[in-house]
């Protein structure tokens, strides 16, 4: 071999070398993404370590015998079984396993869990999402993503004060956290600065989500359930895991499956690091009272399981007695949606409503699971109920709403008093600056209740008399005329109240504007 073709050995060899490093630093860096999609792929689809063997054992064989067909079947049990049957096979098994667990394990309830009357789910994320960042007065940071927390006896939309600069992300830290409250329809926010030494929007080793991988490997962490909160004197940042239990069956195809468990609850501190508590510690710490970490995806996971609960074959083809998840509307809540509701303790219950596959007549179960436990309940109702879609349109029906032509109904949320089921709709600007209405829509008989402002609504779920709160906000003359809706909003275009006024038949109304800033007045 000649110099030249040692030299271009060495380089090579190098440059495999430097590859290498580059994938290494890259894989160390990020974390975070590789671990999850790793973890959900090993773990939770034991289909491809399991023909992944069994591939390896027929390629020994292969090898020793020297046999060419039988690489081809090494490949061929991989491709297949390992990568496009087995997953698909484990899925079916492992949502039918859970289905039967469910009918089982379920409670059949004649009534739902009524909605807390001190804790009433309000303010739409949206319209938090604009009173939080119009709050902002920190140049050099963000919010992130927000979620309910409960604060100081209340529930509010928690979001992380985040470096926004990558100079910050890098060498600063997570500056605190904001907090809108969800209970009324007011602006109300509250900003907490308590520095993270490892904290959310922070960067590779300093991160949270870093320091949380390196705490707890081996299991999956569900980022979406994240949220700030205080108590106890305490500030902390909370997520919760899941992990996957093994099983085994014999047949059509003998293969284990995975089936999702909740794995444990994240608690980030300040500065004394990360503690990982198990579910049941976390339901008795009284740090994390009244707050939600039952991990969302296993819930709707155990709900869409139901679908295979007559077999995959009927899930498939036949359809008989499949549910599917009610519709909700774009610009709103996902599934599971959290409500207070009423208990010892205050408490977060998980809502998901169903009806019939490719019905479209509406809602004929909703699943309740606990915001904690992850206890499940059913209630089944004779007659469908209207679903949180028609909700929607319900209300948008309504002239009050209909004459406005910048505003939407959106985010219903399903609230039970006495009994009966409704759904809890508001009407916003549709640049989300603020709450013009609330509605109440029963689901039994699609009665719209329109309310205006934040005491209504908590008088609508105490009073026993619905008509008199409604009366209050259908007023009018009733002698025919025009309904005028005023709505008055600050410098940052956020609503700050609005006012029915009624110009009977025939009459004619001004509007005189005063700035109380300077001496004049406009007609």
């Amino acid at each position: 071999m000649s110099a030249t073709d040692d030299l271009d050995v060495e380089v090579s060899r190098v440059k495999i070398a430097a590859f290498g490093l580059l994938v290494l630093v890259v894989a160390v860096l990020a974390l975070p993404l590789i671990q999850g999609v790793l973890y959900s792929v090993v773990f939770g689809n034991p289909s491809i370590l399991q023909w992944g063997f069994v591939s390896l054992l027929i390629a020994g064989v292969a090898i020793k015998r020297q046999s060419y067909a039988l690489f081809i079947l090494a490949g061929a049990v991989f491709l297949f079984l390992g990568l496009l049957i087995g997953p698909v096979v484990g899925g079916t098994y492992a949502h039918t396993d859970m289905a039967n667990q469910l009918q089982t394990d379920a409670k059949e309830v004649d009534t739902l869990p009524n909605t807390s009357t001190e804790h009433v789910r309000v303010l739409p994320r949206s319209v938090a999402d604009n009173y939080a960042q119009s709050s902002m007065q920190y140049p050099q940071y963000t919010l992130s993503s927000s979620d309910i927390a409960y604060r100081n006896g209340s529930y509010a939309w928690s979001y992380a004060l985040e470096p926004d600069n990558p100079m910050v992300s890098l060498l600063g830290q997570q500056k605190g956290a904001l907090y809108v409250n969800m209970t009324g329809t007011e602006k109300q926010v509250n900003v907490e600065e308590t520095e993270f030494s490892n904290g959310r929007g922070q960067r590779f080793f300093d991160s949270y989500r870093y320091r949380s991988i390196l705490k707890s490997p081996f299991k999956k962490h569900n980022w979406d359930t994240t949220f700030n909160a205080r108590a106890d004197g305490e500030s902390y940042i909370v997520h919760s895991t899941t992990t996957y239990k093994w099983k085994f069956r014999l047949g059509p195809i003998p293969q284990f499956y995975a089936i999702p468990e909740h794995g444990s609850v994240e608690v980030m501190s300040p500065n004394d690091g990360i503690k990982s508590l198990t579910p049941t510690e976390a339901q008795q710490s009284s740090l994390l009272r009244g707050q939600n970490f039952y991990p969302y995806d296993i819930a709707m996971f155990k709900v869409k399981s139901m679908q295979y609960i007559n077999g995959p074959l009927n899930k498939w083809f036949w359809k008989e007695g499949v549910l599917q998840v009610a519709d909700l509307p774009e610009d709103g809540n996902d599934w599971p949606i959290a409500v207070p509701t009423d208990g010892d303790s205050p408490g977060l219950t998980y809502f998901i409503a169903t009806e019939p596959t490719g019905s479209g007549n509406g809602v004929y179960e909703i699943w309740t699971i606990d915001g904690q436990s992850g206890e499940a309940a059913v209630r089944t109702y004779s007659e469908s109920q209207i679903g949180p879609q028609k909700a929607v349109d319900f209300t948008e029906r309504r002239s009050e709403v209909n004459r406005l032509s910048n505003a939407e109904a959106i985010a219903p949320v399903p609230v039970v008093k006495n009994k009966t089921l409704y759904w809890h709709v508001k009407v916003v600007s549709q640049s989300r600056s603020g709450v013009i209405y609330t509605a109440f829509v029963n689901a039994g008989s699609g009665d719209v209740t329109l309310l205006e402002g934040t005491e209504p609504i908590y008088a609508f779920l105490t009073e026993s008399e619905v008509e008199d709160i409604q009366n209050e906000t259908e007023g009018g003359d009733g002698g025919g005329g025009m309904a005028v809706t005023v709505v008055v909003t600050d410098a940052d275009g956020e609503i700050v109240g609005t006012r029915n006024i009624t110009v009977p038949k025939g009459g004619n109304f001004e509007v005189n504007v005063n700035d109380e800033t300077t001496t004049n007045s406009s007609t």
